[in-house]
């Protein structure tokens, strides 16, 4: 929770929807993919985009420049054509299916497979519903992230956590354009606020969850309040047997600033509920008051956020972004004390290289750092995770990272190229906390200072992965694709190595990270 000494004004509220600024998308491969027809040369576009908008985003994709011609309508069907579509004055359908059927050395395997229908209802309603099962084996690293927490990254609990994975996800929601200058989005998604691969003020790193958002759009400024319930997966309700909900309310705002330059304020409060006492508080909902005088106001203990989050086209083909993320922080101590625990703080930076003459070649490199404890409160309740996920970057806290992206794009065919390298401490003691784990209570912290980022038993971590895609139908991104992964971790004094190749079948619809 920030101290009252800290006097910095944030509003906007955002919930469980995907955001990026200068696109209209949330997949980061459709983004690297499309580039050149995705990309804008302003920063005019809003950084908070729904998981239930998303979906749309094929039917901007400009597939008719590579489409494979032929006499045979099944060919025409199979490769450039959902499966199936209708369109009218009134309403379209589309349905499409959702698959990840992979192979790979040591035996690493994926059968994700499923499917998707939206549609539209006019010109102002838009729907979309999707659900697919999955059976599969991680590497190693993310193996012990599932056998010790029972879920799956990015997506939901697993039913044995014990042997290979098996679990089924769904999601889904509508949204209304009453006017241009409001809507409406409702639904069971994530929410993604930024413009570098990962976030530190809100990511879409963890499973889904149920939101509501509205969104006003004047001039240059775009504001969005959303609502959201998550589920501490670490806490039974006594009684009832379900699991303990909390709630997060979320405050964005964007300011197109110049034709070049973009800064967005954020604001977030989380805080628990049961089934028997305090669920919905009624005082967050309203999207037009800052949140942290009101939470002073009411003598609440919940977990405030504050942020920023900013981009900048210094030129045609670079854009430079950043973030920071501000916990719990007291500026005294902050000059007087840097190590001391509660300076709880995050940042992002980042440059982006596109629009080149070699149209959809992309460039990316981000550093991101976040300090120990950020993130975790007093109980896994209040803390900022969602269903034993981070809400914001999947490593959690205590970390620096340095990451690059190499993305081409040729036709049909693409090339993609991802360097992963982080530096942190990782948690020594099931009853202690290192500031690594945000799902441990900080209280349970053995000093008051002394924390610098690395505390703990010592971690690296470099993953590399490489891979070719060749896309077999854009429409709905069936994409063959075979590729390389090596992940190389050290854990205090032990070095360990795991890699394997992997071939297969998939549609590109999710971000899921499985290289922190």
């Amino acid at each position: 929770m920030l101290p009252a000494n800290v006097n910095l004004i944030f509003g906007f509220l955002c919930f469980p929807i995907f955001a990026f600024t200068q696109f209209d998308v949330l997949n980061h491969e459709v983004e690297w993919m499309f580039d050149e027809a995705l990309a804008k040369g302003d920063t005019s576009w809003n950084s908070n985009i729904s998981s239930i908008e998303n979906n749309f985003i094929f039917e901007k994709i400009p597939s008719d420049t590579f489409l494979l011609k032929s006499k045979y309508s099944f060919i025409d069907w199979a490769f450039n054509k959902n499966i199936y579509g209708f369109k009218s004055e009134d309403y379209t359908f589309t349905l499409n299916p959702v698959f990840d059927v992979q192979l790979g050395s040591n035996n690493y395997f994926s059968t994700r497979r499923g499917g998707y229908a939206r549609g539209s209802i006019g010109s102002k309603f838009r729907w979309i519903t999707s659900f697919y099962e999955n059976y599969q084996s991680f590497d190693t690293k993310i193996t012990q992230i599932v056998r010790e927490t029972a879920v799956a990254p990015g997506e939901t609990e697993v039913k044995n956590p014990y042997g290979y994975f098996d679990y089924s996800v769904s999601s889904g929601g509508l949204s209304y354009q009453f006017t241009k200058f409001f809507d409406v989005t409702a639904g069971h998604g994530k929410n993604f606020l930024g413009n570098g691969y990962r976030s530190v003020l809100l990511s879409d790193a963890s499973g889904n969850y149920p939101f509501l958002k509205t969104n006003l759009k004047i001039g240059r400024v775009n504001y969005s309040m959303i609502l959201a319930e998550f589920i501490d997966f670490t806490n039974d309700l006594i009684g009832d047997g379900l699991k303990r909900k909390k709630y997060g309310s979320f405050h964005y705002m964007d300011v197109l600033a110049s034709k070049k330059l973009k800064i967005a304020f954020f604001e977030a409060v989380i805080w628990e509920g049961d089934s028997t006492s305090r669920r919905l508080e009624l005082n967050y909902i309203n999207p037009f008051v800052i949140l942290r005088p009101l939470e002073y106001n009411i003598g609440s203990p919940d977990n405030m956020l504050i942020g920023f989050n900013g981009s900048w086209d210094v030129h045609r083909t670079i854009n430079v972004y950043g973030q920071v993320v501000l916990d719990e922080l007291h500026s005294k101590n902050l000059i007087n004390n840097p190590t001391w625990w509660g300076n709880k703080y995050g940042y992002q930076s980042g440059i982006k290289i596109h629009n080149l003459p070699l149209k959809n070649f992309v460039v990316i490199a981000e550093h991101n750092a976040v300090r120990p404890f950020t993130y975790s409160h007093k109980t896994s309740g209040m803390n900022y995770g969602h269903n034993y996920n981070p809400l914001a970057h999947p490593y959690g806290a205590n970390f620096k990272e340095w990451l690059g992206v190499i993305n081409f794009r040729l036709k049909r065919a693409n090339i993609n190229s991802k360097l992963v390298y982080i530096s942190g401490g990782e948690e020594m003691s099931d009853s202690i906390s290192s500031g690594k784990d945000i799902f441990k209570s900080y209280h349970d912290r053995l000093y008051e200072d002394g924390y610098q980022i690395g505390h703990g038993l010592k971690y690296k971590q470099l993953f590399w992965d490489t891979k070719i895609s060749f896309i077999l139908n854009p429409r709905y991104l069936l994409m063959f694709e075979m590729g390389y992964q090596n992940r190389t971790q050290w854990i205090g004094d032990n070095k360990e190595n795991h890699h394997y190749l992997y071939g297969g079948f998939r549609t590109s619809l999710l971000n899921l990270y499985y290289d922190y």
